[in-house]
């Protein structure tokens, strides 16, 4: 009797299913090799000047220009060594520092550029102007002030190369020691002349961060103190509409601790990003419907946050935690967490390359500290790091 044959294999297949395993193994490999070399790492880090604010990144140029405050210092004999401040020049791929603008009276906070006209914006927060430098030559080509009665704490500069115009906000409207501070508002430069062309007044009533889209002529507005979100016709100068920027529903999103301080905007996917200091994270809003679609945590302090055009990632600076979080462009999850420094504080793209510029503020001595105090050593303060992928 001869055995029956239903679970034999024969030997001449065996070789063929080592094999497709062989393949299957190594395709997988593959593809793990690659997402590893996708994946962002921090490359290095170089220290600049004292107290360093935004950065912004010129393709012209392929620079990164870092607005840095320079040290308070206010004894006469300690100001012969003191560094100033000014907008210090960085090659984009060494972080070699290759120049520095000098600003003079102007102490640069906020930073914007306009890389067809080849311009710097420097925002100087405390004497609620605006210096506008030109890049080849370093030149200061202006000083801009509102002679109105509305908010100088001036803040961020967003920039609309198309039209060359420049739109910079004016926190205002807290209330100090029971008396309304002044109104909020958004300035209206014009690029081609660098003076003032309107100003739009109380569009919120603390306005903080801001997103242009370009296309469509609106400027989106956070509100710090109400955590809402203006939208504003560019043309008529009016708002359209607000929406709420955190999802007070959500259990651990109370509305009063969230703090909504900047935005960035994806138009290719109509979708604004809010980005909420106090419960470190981010909002991502639908622009048609202005309702909530989700809301990612990323670290303490979320202060600010860049796209990558290309990709369609967010880098988002933790302030508090010392790091930035990169939310998946596809998934909107949370794909790494990148330590880069003391503060992070603003930062810059490179759309071609996808290399990513971040700026780290120094703790420093304190506002209470004495000025005869040292200036703490810190390794990882007043630095700029590149993050590569």
């Amino acid at each position: 009797m001869s055995l029956p044959s239903l679970n034999v294999v024969s030997p001449q297949r065996m070789p063929r299913v080592r094999t497709l395993f062989s393949f299957t193994l190594l395709a997988a490999a593959i593809g793990t090799a690659q997402l590893a070399v996708a994946a962002p790492e921090v490359t290095h880090s170089v220290k600049v000047d004292e107290r360093v604010y935004e950065i912004v990144f010129n393709p012209q140029t392929q620079a990164v220009y870092a607005a840095v405050t320079g040290e308070r210092n206010q004894d006469a004999q300690s100001n012969k060594n003191r560094v100033t401040a000014g907008i210090v020049v960085l090659d984009a791929n060494t972080l070699e520092q290759v120049n520095k603008i000098a600003t003079g009276d102007t102490t640069p906070f906020g930073l914007g550029i306009n890389s067809q006209t080849q311009k710097l914006y420097a925002v100087d927060t405390i004497k609620g102007v605006v210096g506008v430098y030109a890049i080849d030559s370093g030149e200061e080509v202006a000083l801009i002030k509102n002679p109105g009665d509305e908010s100088t704490h001036l803040r961020q500069a967003v920039v609309d190369e198309k039209n060359n115009k420049i739109y910079i906000s004016a926190v205002g409207g807290r209330d100090r020691d029971g008396t309304p501070g002044p109104k909020s508002a958004v300035w209206v430069i014009d690029g081609a002349t660098d003076t003032l062309e309107s100003v739009i007044v109380e569009p919120v009533k603390t306005a903080a961060g801001l997103a242009i889209d370009v296309e469509k002529q609106r400027l989106y507005v956070s509100d710090l103190s109400k955590n809402e979100i203006a939208e504003v016709d560019l043309n008529t100068q009016k708002v359209l509409r607000t929406f709420a920027s955190v999802d007070a529903t959500k259990a651990g999103e109370p509305e009063a601790s969230s703090n909504t301080i900047n935005l960035e905007i994806d138009t290719r996917n109509g979708i604004l990003f809010a980005i909420n200091q106090k419960s470190g994270g981010v909002v991502l809003i639908d622009l048609e419907s202005g309702d909530i679609l989700s809301t990612v945590k990323t670290g303490g302090g979320a202060l600010s946050a860049e796209l990558d055009p290309t990709s369609g990632d967010l880098y988002v600076a933790n302030r508090n935690d010392g790091t930035v979080s990169v939310i998946d462009g596809k998934t909107h999850f949370v794909s790494a967490h990148l330590s880069t420094g003391t503060h992070p504080q603003t930062i810059a793209i490179n759309p071609k390359t996808g290399q990513v510029y971040v700026s780290n503020k120094s703790k420093g001595k304190g506002r209470s500290a004495p000025e005869e105090a040292p200036t703490p050593v810190e390794a990882a303060g007043n630095t700029v790091t590149l993050i590569t992928q």
